[in-house]
């Protein structure tokens, strides 16, 4: 998935396939998109247990960060340590100035 087109990146973010291998260019296609992900976004788009391909992508070289959030759910439920991933070289905004996300 190096320098991926738009156009491949929306290929693998449309594919069905549900293989590690391609979750994990999901992953990185859907980084690319959003700068970060946690973990419920990870699932609205089809990837259910990102936190192994993260693992995976670490191992293969990419920098990959994450950092602890409060997540309220759909039903207004609080859940604290949520996981927000990012690639090392560009954190979301409101930690490049600094702030904390949970």
């Amino acid at each position: 998935m190096k320098n991926a087109t738009p156009d491949q990146d929306s290929s693998v973010l449309n594919s069905i396939d549900t293989s590690a291998h391609t979750q994990r260019s999901q992953i990185i296609a859907l980084i690319k998109r959003y700068q970060s992900l946690n973990t419920p976004e990870f699932r609205d788009h089809g990837i259910m247990s990102p936190a192994p391909r993260i693992l995976e992508l670490r191992a293969k070289g990419h920098r990959i960060e994450k950092v602890l959030e409060t997540y309220i759910d759909a039903t207004g439920k609080k859940h604290h340590g949520v996981a927000r991933y990012y690639f090392a070289n560009n954190p979301p905004a409101n930690l490049a100035n600094g702030e904390d996300v949970a």
